[in-house]
């Protein structure tokens, strides 16, 4: 059932329970209110006629005149319970002068001075309410026909019933109305999920939606928006790794089939088996990138945290790496601040950090000088690389920590890059709490730095657009 018809048999249902309500109230408390008033009254009644006989009045022409002013039945009884006077409605004899009076009323008045009952009239024409009171000179009876009470509530009912379709009818109409104005963001709400989910990213959310509808209606478009971003990341993503991997498979195939084919001269053999290998290693590099990547972003790494001497992280880097930059015109400087020498931080991440911005500064730079350096911080400790390469010009420094963005793609391939390097450096240092940021200019050179908290927290990237959160 749709939730506009829905809302509406519930209001229909609520306005149904309330009408029963309303006709209970007023068919049993209000009846029973206002007939408790009218015996009050027709005591009083009654008492004033007991006193009127204790005067010395008439009873006959008591009851006569009583009767016909209050409209009722007017009965004088003596204290051996023997009718003394008896007129009906208007004053007219009933004729009972002389008979006992058995009726339960005039029994309970007897007991505690006032009773009450009801009873058929005389005439057979409805009920009557009897009200009996006891005087000295004896008991005083009023009876008054029921049927203006039966009347007044009956005509009470009506009016009610009258108001409650009336009422329905209306909350009916409201209830429609409100139904569609509320089922309709949550309908299109409805479609937009649905399209989310055939990946389809061009419905947007509900021009209005109330309150907790609205703020649904943001999250959904929220996620509609970080779902296509992450659906083209993806995409390019699988693009760029496809791209990645086709160029070394190419060649080592390409090598290996000529070797499966021929037998050419040693030194060929020789360059073929290099080729083969260089590009198996770099394939190996970018699978090895792409799973550290895979574990820091899906949450399951984190840092474990410990005091770390910089300088040693520093020798480990420049060992790894002797072969590299010796065979360059480079010069390594260590240059780390005797107030920067300790870092917090996972000691196998740090040497990849380091190491990758090492290499990344050694891939750019020819001939010159490379300076790896630390500085403190308020809150923690920077760690740097700075080289005297080639630089970087400023429109691309935005991107520099994107994966498989290359400044010059090229030349990068040939120096063994994987396009990785520095992604892999900007999760790790944020699983740290920390950030990395680059500054450069054409043919001047680059400097890198990241920042190690000096109580880092331990960070969990979310996957949906790998922003840090603290756990």
């Amino acid at each position: 059932m749709k939730l506009a018809n829905r809302l509406l048999l519930f209001s229909v249902g609520l306005i149904g329970v309330l009408m029963v309500v309303i006709v209970y109230l007023v068919e049993v408390r209000l009846y029973h209110r206002i007939r408790d008033e009218r015996i009050a009254e027709l005591s009083r009644e009654a008492r004033l006629v007991a006193a009127q006989w204790s005067g010395g009045s008439d009873p006959e022409a008591l009851v006569r005149v009583a009767s016909a002013t209050l409209d009722g039945r007017v009965t004088l009884i003596d204290a051996t319970g023997t009718i003394v006077a008896d007129a009906e409605l208007g004053g007219i004899p009933s004729g009972r002068v002389g008979t006992r009076a058995r009726r339960p009323e005039v029994a309970r008045a007897r007991e505690a001075s006032v009773g009450v009952g009801v009873g058929e009239t005389s005439s057979g024409s409805g009920e009557e309410l009897y009200v009996a009171v006891r005087e000295p000179v004896g008991i005083a009876r009023v009876a008054v026909n029921t049927g203006s009470l039966s009347h007044i509530f009956k005509q009470g009912r009506n009016d009610v019933l009258i108001a409650g379709v009336i009422a329905l009818i209306l909350a009916s109409l409201l209830a429609s109305l409100y139904a569609r104005y509320v089922s309709k963001p949550i309908i299109e709400l409805r479609d937009m999920a649905r399209s989310l989910a055939e990946k389809d990213y061009k419905l947007k959310m509900p021009a209005y939606a109330p309150g907790e509808i609205g703020e649904l209606a943001e999250s959904l478009e929220e996620l509609s928006v970080r779902l296509e971003a992450l659906e083209r990341v993806q995409r390019e993503f699988v693009a760029n790794v496809s791209h990645e991997l086709r160029t070394p498979l190419t060649i080592a195939g390409g090598f290996a089939l000529t070797l499966s084919k021929g037998d050419p001269p040693l030194e060929k053999r020789q360059a073929f088996a290099k080729s083969i290998l260089a590009n198996t290693r770099r394939m190996q590099r970018i699978v090895e990138a792409l799973l550290d990547l895979s574990k820091v972003e899906s949450g399951g790494w984190a840092p474990r945290l410990e005091q770390i001497e910089l300088s040693s992280v520093v020798s480990e880097v420049l060992e790894d790496l002797q072969d590299t930059y010796n065979d360059k015109y480079v010069e390594v400087v260590e240059e780390i601040a005797p107030d920067a020498s300790v870092i917090s931080a996972d000691r196998i991440a740090a040497r990849q950090i380091l190491g990758n911005l090492v290499q990344n500064a050694l891939r750019h730079t020819s001939s010159g000088r490379i300076t790896i350096f630390s500085e403190a911080a308020e809150m923690g400790t920077w760690v740097g690389v700075s080289d005297t390469g080639e630089g970087i010009s400023p429109e691309h420094l935005p991107r520099i920590f994107d994966r498989f963005y290359r400044v010059d793609s090229a030349r990068s391939r040939e120096s063994g890059g994987t396009g990785l390097g520095l992604a892999v450096v900007k999760h790790m240092i944020e699983a740290h709490g920390g950030r990395a940021t680059a500054e450069s200019s054409p043919g001047r050179g680059t400097t890198m730095r990241v920042f190690f908290p000096a109580r880092a927290a331990r960070l969990r990237l979310t996957p949906a657009h790998g922003a840090a959160v603290a756990t």
